[in-house]
């Protein structure tokens, strides 16, 4: 039976250690973090302002340690510590680790400005699951400000036959900026091509593996907007401005092949701006089954344990308190995800 939570709630802590000696990581290091996965409800009545989801179960799987939920699609749930993945499958509660990719060069150079992301698609001409990999650094070219990108899909069909393809990308190399979104057999992410351009959206077709790629305006500055599924098409949400004129800025692609958009601006009730205002920053993560916006506090604000959730159509914004788990589960290293109805039964 597939999970019926809406939201999956990863909590890392350090263990306890010996003063014997000091380790030093960077902040993307979280080998040494134990991981705990949790799963919670939260009551779809949009017109409460303040409410509290309790936990319901622990669902950490042995081999979790160190990884973070990347995002969930179609009842997988894709796992990263880089540079390695894993693939949990939420309705069998399988658990697989996807190999290296040995034949990487960006991978296998030492340089601190490499990027990677994973991200799960599904090809619905032939029924399959893809995992796609974006690997990216910085380029030599220091005046330029342009980037080196490696593209690799690898297919989700058993044990037997996962390996890695490198395949190409007409387009200029990019960084992607975020996690991705898969909607309608296509997977979305914003990207960079040259830091002094403006952002790209970027379209991956997971049938024929074929990019694409559209200007997105000026004014959405990639820090403060999220991907996000509005009405069945994809849509960037801008809140660069709601802490200073408590508005936000939806951006709705109508027609990905002839680069139609829209927008509409969203002002925030002066009475749940507070709530907003409250937080210093705040990260869009994906949706609920309901179709409210989650949005995280950042990494200063996570000595509480409250999100918001924002229902577009309703223009209405509620923070939910998260309860109901022991105080061992108190930590300030913490991310919220949303969750799908799909029952996947396949084997990974």
């Amino acid at each position: 039976m597939a999970f019926s939570f809406d939201l999956a709630v990863i909590l890392q802590r350090e263990r306890r250690r010996t003063k014997r000696r000091r380790n030093f990581r960077s902040s993307s290091d979280n080998s040494h973090l134990k991981t705990v996965l949790l799963s919670l409800s939260s009551r779809p009545d949009s017109d409460i302002t303040m409410s509290s989801s309790v936990i319901d179960q622990d669902l950490t799987m042995p081999g979790m340690k160190g990884y973070q939920i990347s995002h969930v699609f179609r009842g997988l749930m894709c796992l990263v510590k880089k540079p390695s993945a894993q693939i949990y499958n939420t309705t069998t509660r399988q658990l697989v680790v996807l190999p290296d990719i040995k034949e990487s060069t960006i991978l296998a150079e030492e340089h601190k400005s490499k990027k990677i992301m994973y991200h799960i698609g599904h090809d619905p001409v032939y029924d399959q699951y893809k995992v796609v990999c974006i690997v990216s650094r910085a380029s030599d070219e220091v005046e330029e400000y342009t980037f080196l990108s490696e593209h690799w899909v690898l297919l989700l069909e058993g044990e037997g036959s996962r390996r890695w393809r490198k395949i190409s990308c007409k387009y200029p190399p990019h960084v992607p900026l975020g996690q991705g979104l898969t909607l309608s057999g296509r997977m979305h992410y914003l990207a960079w091509v040259r830091v002094s351009d403006n952002r790209v959206l970027v379209i991956f077709d997971t049938h024929s593996e074929e990019f694409s790629m559209l200007q997105v305006p000026e004014d959405i500055f990639w820090k403060y907007n999220g991907l996000l599924e509005y009405g069945g098409k994809i849509a960037i949400l801008n809140y660069t401005k709601v802490d200073i004129e408590g508005v936000m800025e939806l951006w709705v692609v109508e027609d990905e092949e002839k680069n139609l958009r829209s927008s509409k601006i969203l002002v925030v009730n002066p009475l749940q701006l507070q709530m907003v205002n409250s937080i210093i920053s705040l990260t869009v993560l994906g949706t609920t089954r309901n179709g409210e916006v989650i949005l995280v506090p950042g990494p200063e604000d996570k000595t509480v344990f409250n999100i918001l959730l924002y229902d577009l159509q309703k223009n209405h914004i509620r923070k939910i308190e998260i309860k109901g788990g022991p105080d061992r589960y108190l930590n300030n290293i913490w991310e919220v995800v949303g969750m799908d109805d799909v029952e996947n039964l396949m084997y990974l």
